[in-house]
């Protein structure tokens, strides 16, 4: 991870600071007579946003495509490291990366909108959002701490389908690029085909009988859909890496 790091940091880093760095001279532009520069300075941040999201997703690809799947994995399955460290490696890196993404381009957004800030203004606005809040504190923690794991899983499942894909593309031997969209598509066309289907299944069945809800509030009901939705999310996480590493372990056909 280390050296994952290391690697994709000497791309990242510039980039965060230029975009902090531009969304404050943009800020600085907004007090200027005219909008001219401040409108030039809006669309170049707009598009180094975009361009940091693009970057992340076609990194996430590369580091392990060029890694493990290419010429360069001959020396990297010769290093000291199993499987399991490599591909979850690869996979912390980029999550990291993609939520330091979202947060400093949310930061961005947050320098180049702000009017004027004061740690009053902070406060009170803080105090009037929780005054709309009317759950107990100990379910509102809850709701926070359970929206952070499932958002974590499905940024995970969505990386290790990636990789899934990847590596399933060395059941062929040319065009793999080509077969790594055409195998994400395929898997999440069936993902919401299965979806959909186990719905109607579930409507049609009732099994809303086999169960006693009328004792039940509604932050218990919204508990069970919290951990159904998890557990498919944890489902998904173990299928794409135990087909990634069945694929690395067993099919390695490197490029």
């Amino acid at each position: 991870m280390k050296y994952e790091f290391m690697a994709t940091g000497r791309v990242f880093l510039p980039l965060f600071a230029a975009l902090i760095v531009l969304s404050v001279v943009n800020k600085l532009l907004s007090y200027l007579s005219t909008d001219t520069p401040q409108v030039i300075g809006t669309v170049v941040a707009v598009i180094v946003m975009v361009g940091i999201f693009i970057l992340t997703f076609v990194l996430t690809l590369q580091r392990f495509r060029n890694n493990l799947l290419s010429n360069e994995g001959y020396l990297t399955m010769t290093l000291p490291v199993n499987t399991d460290r490599l591909i979850l490696s690869k996979m912390f890196v980029s999550a990291i990366w993609i939520v330091a993404s979202f947060i400093v381009v949310t930061v961005s957004i947050m320098i180049m909108a702000m009017v004027s800030f004061s740690f009053k203004d902070l406060a009170d606005a803080i105090k009037k959002l929780f005054e709309f809040i009317t759950i107990p504190p100990s379910q509102l923690i809850a709701y926070i701490i359970e929206g952070i794991i499932f958002l974590a899983l499905s940024l995970f499942s969505g990386i290790l389908l990636l990789y899934a894909c990847m590596s399933l593309s060395m059941l062929v031997n040319k065009r793999r690029g080509l077969f790594t969209f055409g195998a994400f598509v395929v898997i999440t066309t069936a993902i919401q085909i299965i979806g959909t289907a186990l719905v109607v299944i579930a409507d049609a069945l009732d099994i809303s009988r086999f169960f006693d809800f009328s004792n039940m509030n509604a932050f218990g009901m919204s508990q069970i859909a919290i951990l159904v939705v998890c557990l498919v999310e944890v489902a998904m996480c173990a299928i794409f890496y135990f087909a990634t590493r069945y694929m690395l372990k067993n099919r390695l056909n490197l490029q």
